[in-house]
């Protein structure tokens, strides 16, 4: 065994490997009954620094280090074995089944190794499961390896002196990883742990009527990925986009993403904007998996349902806030535009045509008390479908109560063209204000001058500020398209939110950890900051919720202008004055 030092403590043994492969030790007692140990020292020259679980001769289990460095006179080696209890207050044929299944195994393959029946095995896998608080076989997979708590051997050692290991291969992503049959009793894992990529499941409605919005959101999330892996991952961990695409009024398919995507262990969800229909039972579904899930959505109810249940929707983040600010803004934009003499009415008449779902009496209610706090008068509040809405019958009631200005909340670009078109038929002079759909890119191009002079706000968007200027920058090189000014910049930072919180966390799959960092931190993206502090677990918007700009995306209002939409609210951030497209009767223009 070479020079024998001066003895150690029996709960600790060490030993040298020099460069000339002389081995230096004072527990040879030790090392004499577990020589494999020895043997693995010498040939981890240069490996770096090793950790794993070592079960002794004395049936003891010991946290073995090897650390390797060069030195002038060649490679020097160090082990140390120290007496410790198991990992997660894992038992020791637990400890052996989540080496089986880092390394992974089957749960027969597991059965044939660690000498029991495979349903034996599966009960050692639930057990092993709620003591790593992993909902996954892959998450406690990866969580073993991050944390360097494999076992070996398995079995009672005592192969001859020098055995070498059978050979073993790291766990793929989700530990995929097979092992040869021979797996051996001496196993140590060789050289530096391989990270788990992060996986990140997302889902898309791309062959629907929201098709042009969701290429946007693929886009720039695929962009906030490759930068990701440009740099090296997250904490070293490389990051796969696992991209769905659905029609997003389907719920069966819809339903079968979520599914699609629990099944593959994805580390969080991001959802693209879907009906309102069924938005909710995939947010639901994707709740049972606890992984974080964020999403764009405006409905109401779903802020309101994670307010009411944390314990079940606690891990779902909306982006932005509810659709309900949009009734706000409306009104206060009209209030601008009145007193700051920019816009003069003939009347203090408003409608609002509004999605049927998602909108609901308590809310008709809350606009009326606004508009009448403002010296407006709520005219009629028009409920329509997401699709197929018949807009001559509407346009006739519009006509008939003669607003000066009409809100109409429609997230699907073919029906506000029709709208429009429609309207503009008529010859109607009412002032004309919508939401979101003008993010679209090149919205303007395809409404073919039906849009000149549109008033539309979003409760989040691009401010053309450095930030954003860099990302739709980025965009174009890639695409050779415009990016829009929504969707592909708020699923870019949705995935540079989730990175913060994965390289915060250090273990992506500890979903409870995300959920607390997501909650906590401030983040500055391309369409803003976030922050998660609003009523339900969504951003907030200034000044709706709060004055702080800091924390809370702004309430945009853009009007199109000679074909191009330009930020005319608020004061802080308007670059254009609103425009009068015409006089209308009675002196006001709108």
């Amino acid at each position: 065994m070479g020079k024998r030092l001066e003895a150690e403590p029996p709960f600790r043994a060490r030993l040298t490997v020099d460069a000339g492969g002389r081995v230096l030790t004072g527990a040879g007692a030790f090392f004499a009954d577990n020589q494999a140990l020895v043997d693995h020292a010498r040939r981890a020259g240069g490996a770096g620094t090793l950790r794993y679980y070592w079960r002794g001769a004395d049936r003891h289990l010991y946290r073995v280090t090897v650390e390797s460095h060069d030195t002038e006179r060649g490679p020097l080696t160090g082990l140390e074995a120290q007496r410790c209890e198991a990992p997660w207050g894992l038992t020791q044929r637990e400890h052996e089944v989540l080496t089986c299944v880092a390394v992974g195994m089957t749960n027969p393959e597991t059965a044939a190794r660690v000498g029991c029946g495979a349903r034996t095995v599966a009960t050692h896998v639930e057990n092993v499961l709620a003591k790593l608080g992993a909902p996954t076989r892959a998450a406690a997979a990866a969580l073993a390896t991050a944390e360097e708590a494999l076992l070996a051997p398995f079995a009672e050692p005592g192969g001859p002196a020098g055995e070498e290991p059978h050979e073993t291969r790291r766990p793929e992503a989700g530990g995929t990883g097979r092992v040869g049959a021979g797996f051996g009793r001496a196993v140590v894992p060789r050289g530096e742990a391989r990270r788990r990529p992060i996986r990140l499941g997302a889902i898309y409605p791309l062959d629907g009527p929201r098709r042009f919005d969701a290429l946007a959101m693929r886009r720039g999330a695929a962009i906030a990925v490759e930068e990701l892996n440009a740099r090296g991952g997250v904490a070293g961990r490389r990051v796969d986009h696992l991209a769905i695409e659905v029609s997003g009024d389907t719920d069966a398919e819809l339903l079968a993403a979520v599914d699609y995507l629990r099944s593959h262990d994805v580390d969080a969800i991001t959802l693209g904007n879907v009906s309102p229909r069924h938005h909710l039972d995939a947010i639901m579904r994707a709740a049972e998996y606890r992984a974080p899930l964020m999403h764009s959505m405006v409905t109401p109810s779903i802020a309101e349902h994670v307010h009411d249940n944390p314990g079940v929707l606690g891990q779902t983040f909306q982006v932005c806030a509810t659709e309900t600010a949009y009734m706000s803004g409306f009104i206060r934009t009209l209030e601008l535009l009145a007193t700051s003499g920019q816009w003069r009415p003939g009347n203090r008449r408003v409608m609002v045509v509004v999605r049927a779902d998602g909108f609901d009496a308590g809310q008709a209610h809350d606009l009326d008390a606004l508009a009448s706090a403002s010296g407006w008068e709520l005219a009629a509040v028009v409920p329509v479908p997401d699709t197929g809405v018949p807009w001559a019958s509407v346009v006739a009631a519009l006509q008939a109560g003669d607003p000066a200005a009409v809100l109409v909340c429609t997230y699907v670009e073919d029906e506000l063209r029709l709208f429009l078109r429609e309207l503009r038929g008529t010859g109607s002079r009412s002032l004309v204000y919508t939401v979101w759909t003008p993010t679209i890119p090149r919205f303007e191009e395809r409404m073919e001058g039906l849009a000149e002079g549109l008033l539309w706000a979003t409760v989040i968007g691009t401010y053309g500020d450095p930030v954003s200027a860099r990302f739709m920058d980025r965009y174009r090189r890639a695409y050779g398209d415009e990016p829009g000014s929504g969707s592909a910049a708020i699923h870019y930072d949705m995935i540079h939110l989730l990175a913060g919180a994965w390289a915060s966390v250090g273990r992506p799959w500890d979903f409870g950890a995300m959920v607390r960092s997501l909650r906590e931190t401030v983040h500055r993206g391309a369409a803003g900051p976030y922050y998660f502090g609003g009523r339900g677990q969504r951003a907030l918007a200034y000044p709706d919720d709060t004055f702080d700009a800091s924390l809370a995306h702004a309430h945009l209002v853009h009007q199109v202008q000679d074909g191009r939409s330009r930020v005319i609210s608020p004061v802080e951030l308007a670059r254009h004055r609103f425009r009068p497209v015409f006089a209308q009767p009675g002196g006001h223009a709108g």
